[in-house]
This record gives C-alpha cells, sequence and structure tokens, in this order.
C-alpha cells in the first residue's frame, strides 16, 4: 500500500504517509486512544501486534533491525508456551530496548513539533 492509497481525513483533509500515520489521526479525532491490539499468550504474556507491526515497518530499511525484531518475537511465543526461566530476562530486555526505541521516536517527534512552534 502507497500513500496514494491512502484516502485522506474526511475531517481536515490531511494525506498520510501510511496507514499507522492515517489511523492514529482518525483514532486521535475520535476518542484520543491509541490503537494497539494484543495477542494474549499463555504465562501472562502479551504480544502487542499493532506496536509490533508498526516497529517491523519502520525497521524495513534495516534488514538487521527486522531480523532482531522478528528473534525477539519468536522468542517471547517460545517462553510463552513453554515458560523457561533462561528465557525471561532476555525477554524483557528486549521488550524494554523495543519500548525505549519507540520511546526516543516519539521524543523526537516531541521536540520537532516543540521547534517548530518556538519558531512562530
Amino acid at each position: 500500500m502507497n500513500s496514494k492509497d491512502i484516502p485522506p481525513c474526511k475531517i481536515c483533509g490531511q494525506r498520510f504517509d501510511n496507514i499507522f500515520d492515517a489511523t492514529d489521526h482518525l483514532i486521535d479525532d475520535a476518542n484520543g486512544e491509541h490503537f494497539d491490539p494484543k495477542l494474549i499468550l499463555p504465562g501472562g504474556y502479551q504480544l502487542l501486534i499493532g506496536s509490533l507491526l508498526r516497529c517491523i515497518y519502520e525497521a524495513s530499511s534495516s534488514p538487521k533491525s527486522v531480523r532482531d525484531i522478528t528473534q525477539s518475537v519468536y522468542a517471547t511465543l517460545y517462553a510463552a508456551e513453554s515458560t523457561p526461566r533462561e528465557m525471561k530476562e532476555h525477554i524483557e530486555d528486549t521488550i524494554v530496548s523495543q519500548e525505549m526505541r519507540h520511546i526516543d521516536k516519539e521524543l523526537a517527534h516531541f521536540l520537532a513539533d516543540t521547534d517548530e512552534k518556538d519558531g512562530e
């Protein structure tokens, strides 16, 4: 799907580069919540499918990052099915690392918005 396939916002006419941005915009307008569907796994684990897809999409230009992400997800699925203690620390480290990348991106976006507002 390319950006030409994504319809503009019916309210404001904004166009979007990807479906993630379009969905965020539409949901923010509707109720302010973040769309992140979950897959509930055994052992109390959850796989955040929305975040996973965003991560893969954002890492698509880096095969190494995509390989790392897919291995982490695979390890999470394995751990959920077998609950091995030795995998727990690795999975927690991976989850924290992925969340930090997400936070770094949001911080950069926030700072860019702040810089634009300061320049007005």
